[in-house]
């Protein structure tokens, strides 16, 4: 893969896959600068059921992007029709960052 490549991860489903992608040499990045606290608040997220999708796995699977404005109420969204029912994410406040490469990770929007 070339240096500036960033390869497409797979859903956050777990801690387990979270830690499996920071072995990686990934880094979770959030609003909060510490680090110990983004990974408690990131564990509650998995634990209530949230997946974390990375913005490469959503452009792979054909989703189409909007940018934030005041129609999506201030939120980036990701959007795809499936079996003709319109499924959408919105950018979370989280991102993984390897080799000065930033991947934003999107929440499904039960809205």
């Amino acid at each position: 893969m070339a240096p500036n490549e960033v390869e497409i991860l797979d859903p956050i489903t777990d801690i387990d896959s979270l830690k499996e992608l920071m072995d990686e040499g990934y880094v979770l990045k959030s609003q909060v600068n510490d680090p110990s606290r983004n990974l408690i608040i990131f564990e509650r997220l998995l634990r209530r059921g949230y997946k974390l999708i990375p913005e490469n796995w959503l452009k792979n699977n054909g989703y189409e992007f909007v940018e934030q404005s005041i129609f999506t109420k201030g939120y980036k969204l990701a959007y795809k029709m499936k079996d003709g029912v319109l499924e959408q994410y919105y950018v979370s406040n989280y991102s993984l960052i390897k080799n000065n490469n930033e991947i934003k990770l999107y929440l499904k929007y039960n809205g």
